[in-house]
């Protein structure tokens, strides 16, 4: 048990007070031997053991009386098996919702997963009270105050999204919160349904996490709010592919749309065995049309499917659909379709050993398939460099002079994708920095070391290095350098990966539209393992081209969540009725912003299921003040209730009997 005024229990002495009375009260008088008090004395030692009883049993109540009172002052909570406060209003209460698609599932038919969080949290902290509000916004993961409970619990940080949730990032907002505000003793409420991709469990973010909020000055106690049961039956589908393709036959021209999707479920004994016909709804730019697919075990795979198309389409949008169960966040999925833009990379290389590694990873599509067009030109060549319809633009030169700088600007400017490389003068051993810059970024020196240098830190929920859609984390701590270039930053930067030591190994530059990014460890495989380990450089290079293929093309399949693109003039065609035109980037549906249509999915880590065990998060918060309630049946209860009610009652009872107890006895007639 906890209290809201715990100071008062220093009262808890008064409740000696009876005693202190009685015995008192028991010196006002001095003995006097008379022989018919004695008498009467001697007639009474008959009755003194049911006397003293009755004496002592009025001390009792007057003192239990008292006791209860301070109890009732001091607001006592029960909170069943969870010892939810430590005492006393906090100062600061920070809210950290999972509001992804995963916690729209039902748990009783009617109330969501999120919806029972957010009225559980409420009356909690409606009963434990704050002086601060904070809301850490799953999708964007920024801290925002509120003037009260009532304006967070009403907030678009607690509505639904189809973003997927970093609780490690909502972790870092918070503690990035405290350091930078002065903040009393803080409470950290987290609703979350445990999901294991959520918590990215494995990520080392954790032990700095830990870290940094055992060094805090004030005292910071986190409380977790868990919801980890699944439904069983719930099934998702998801598009894999979408293609347009255009055939001949008979001599007639033939539109189509080739689509390949997923439908998946649980795995069970049930599903093992049974075959069932799974019916999809296709929509077309509003022509519906439906698909029988069988589904035997966990998951059924449409591979291509050949969907016809009038003959002057050339783009659109659809949806795919089953029908509605528990969770019908992971029932539809969009896509938009046209023709793609073609795979243009320009390398500008001074070294074509170092910069082949790039050309290989270039030059190779996601799918396996050898689609881009890669152009090498040399620092004498710039005079022919054509940026208009390239997807990406690898520098490993000289950084640009003022002739090219502008032409470089302007495509970033239109959404393009550059990523420098160490040139190599700087490889050959020369120490001191090359001439000019580039927004505000030089190239320092070449740093040999005698041992492998490791990569120590990096983002792995954002950018370049981000962990793939299923959840899986890439290889980054794998690589090995033997030497690495130093960059003299004169502008603002974000450090996506660092070196041990502190140095940085690939840092973004803040941009409007596109993306400058600046790789201190060369491709040359004799200066690092990026060639020889290539799954880091090849998912790297092919993300920064999908994302200048995207700025070129007139259709973008995107995952919910926020980006540095503008959504202000984004228009809905299809989606959520009541999504905020705000929150349209973290909202599943298609949009359409001038010539672009634009599809926005949840990721495909919401469609796995893991969740975390309970031991697991306990040593996630190893050495931290953490306690944890988790709810499976979809209680509505209240998590915390306070029982000063209880206390007056003991106290009224208490009085009450101690009146009867000094109520004179009856004397017979």
């Amino acid at each position: 048990m906890s209290f809201l005024q715990p100071y008062l229990l220093l009262a808890l002495p008064v409740v000696a007070l009876p005693i202190v009375i009685h015995l008192i009260n028991q010196q006002r008088f001095q003995t006097r031997r008379w022989a018919a008090m004695m008498f009467l004395l001697a007639a009474n030692r008959m009755n003194k053991g049911v006397a003293r009883i009755r004496q002592w049993l009025i001390l009792a109540m007057r003192t239990l009386s008292v006791a209860a009172l301070i109890f009732a002052i001091a607001r006592p909570l029960s909170s069943g098996v969870l010892g939810m406060t430590g005492g006393g209003k906090a100062d600061t209460t920070i809210v950290l919702i999972d509001r992804s698609p995963s916690m729209q599932q039902l748990v009783d038919g009617q109330r969501s997963k999120l919806e029972l969080g957010r009225q559980q949290l409420g009356q909690t902290l409606a009963t434990l009270g704050s002086t601060h509000w904070i809301a850490i916004d799953s999708v964007s993961n920024e801290a925002r105050p509120f003037d009260s409970l009532e304006a967070l619990m009403n907030s678009t940080a607690v509505t639904p999204s189809s973003t997927m949730t970093s609780v490690p990032s909502m972790l870092q907002a918070s503690l990035d919160f405290l350091q930078a505000n002065r903040s009393g003793p803080t409470e950290i409420w987290i609703c979350s349904d445990l999901r294991q991709a959520d918590w990215d469990d494995a990520s080392g973010s954790w032990s700095v996490l830990r870290e940094g909020f055992a060094t805090l000055p004030q005292s910071v106690r986190f409380h977790l709010l868990g919801y980890p049961n699944q439904a069983e039956s719930n099934m998702s589908i998801r598009v894999t592919e979408v293609r347009r393709e255009t055939t001949q036959k008979n001599g007639l021209e033939e539109n189509s749309l080739l689509l390949s999707l997923a439908i998946n479920r649980p795995q069970s004994r049930e599903s093992a065995r049974e075959v069932m016909q799974v019916p999809v709804q296709i929509e077309i730019d509003g022509r519906r049309s439906e698909l029988a697919v069988p589904l035997q075990g966990s998951q059924a795979d449409v591979k291509q499917q050949r969907l016809p198309l009038s003959k002057d389409q050339q783009r659109g949008w659809g949806r795919v659909s089953i029908p509605a169960d528990s969770q019908n966040e992971d029932n539809e999925f969009y896509f938009v379709f046209d023709e793609p833009p073609v795979r243009r990379v320009v390398v500008v290389s001074d070294d074509s050993t170092a910069t082949r590694p790039l050309e290989i990873a270039a030059a190779i599509a996601a799918d396996g398939s050898s689609d881009a067009m890669v152009e090498i030109l040399t620092p004498d060549q710039l005079d022919s460099l054509a940026l208009d319809d390239a997807s990406l633009l690898l520098w490993q030169a000289s950084l640009p002079d003022s002739t090219i700088e502008p032409a470089i600007l302007q495509y970033i400017n239109q959404g393009g994708q550059v990523v420098f490389f160490p040139p190599s003068t700087l490889s050959s051993g020369l120490t001191k920095g090359l001439p000019g810059a580039f927004m505000g970024v030089r190239w320092n020196r070449w740093t040999d070391s005698d041992s492998k240098v490791m990569v120590e830190n990096w983002r792995g929920d954002q950018d370049l290095f981000a962990a793939t859609e299923s959840g899986s984390g890439l290889p980054v701590g794998q690589l090995e350098l033997s030497g690495f270039a130093s960059l003299q930053l004169d502008t603002e930067s974000i450090t996506l990966a660092s070196l041990t030591g502190g140095n940085p190994l690939l840092v973004r530059l803040p941009t409007t539209h596109g993306g400058v990014y600046f790789m201190t460890a060369s491709s040359d495989p004799n200066f690092s393992s990026l060639a020889s380990n290539g799954i880091v450089l090849f998912v790297a290079l092919q993300r920064a081209i999908e994302r200048g293929r995207a700025a070129t093309g007139n259709t973008l399949q995107r995952i919910a969540g926020r980006s540095d693109e503008s959504t202000n003039s984004w228009r809905q065609i299809a989606g959520r009725s009541n999504a905020l035109s705000t929150e349209f980037e973290s909202q599943a549906g298609v949009y359409q912003t001038a010539d672009r249509l634009v599809a926005v999915n949840r990721s495909l880590a919401e469609d796995q299921l893991a969740t975390l065990e309970d031991s697991k998060i306990q040593s996630l918060f190893a050495g931290l003040s953490f306690s944890s309630v988790i709810d499976s049946s979809g209680s509505m209860s209240a998590i915390v209730r306070e029982v000063w009610r209880v206390f007056l009652i003991s106290m009224i009872v208490a009085l009450l009997v101690e009146a009867s107890l000094c109520l004179p006895r009856r004397t017979s007639k």
